[in-house]
């Protein structure tokens, strides 16, 4: 299979990286909307607003649904990262499990590593030291 694995690999760094970025982009955003809070008021429409009623969710669980999916879509981020990183790397082993089976050169090293040390002539001449 034809790939730039450096390209591949970078590609996966980038968008893990990205991630970070979203995050501290949302922290921010998140930082604002929490501020609104503050200016909801006590009364009672402003308890229902925040509440909801009648089986009707209000803003706080909007709030919290919203942040649930921005925390959702940073790890998104990290994990596609990590996987298109992971891809490259799968490759590069299939690659390499292919190319041993085509190259019969190759192949016959492969085969040779795997012999026991038994099946190797050792040099039996007795050595002299000076």
């Amino acid at each position: 299979m034809d790939i730039d694995h450096k390209s591949m690999e970078a590609a996966g760094k980038a968008i893990h990286d990205e991630g970070g970025e979203f995050a501290r982009a949302v922290s921010l955003d998140r930082s604002a909307v929490e501020t609104l809070r503050a200016y909801l008021g006590q009364d009672e429409a402003a308890l229902i607003f925040r509440r909801g009623k009648d089986g009707h969710p209000g803003y706080d669980a909007a709030q919290k649904d919203l942040f649930t999916a921005l925390d959702n879509l940073t790890k998104s981020y990290e994990a596609i990262g990590a996987a298109v990183t992971a891809m490259s790397k799968n490759v590069k082993t299939a690659d390499w499990a292919s190319m041993v089976d085509k190259n019969a050169f190759v192949h016959d090293l492969v085969e040779f590593g795997k012999q026991q040390p038994k099946d190797l002539a050792v040099p039996t001449t007795p050595v002299e030291l000076a």
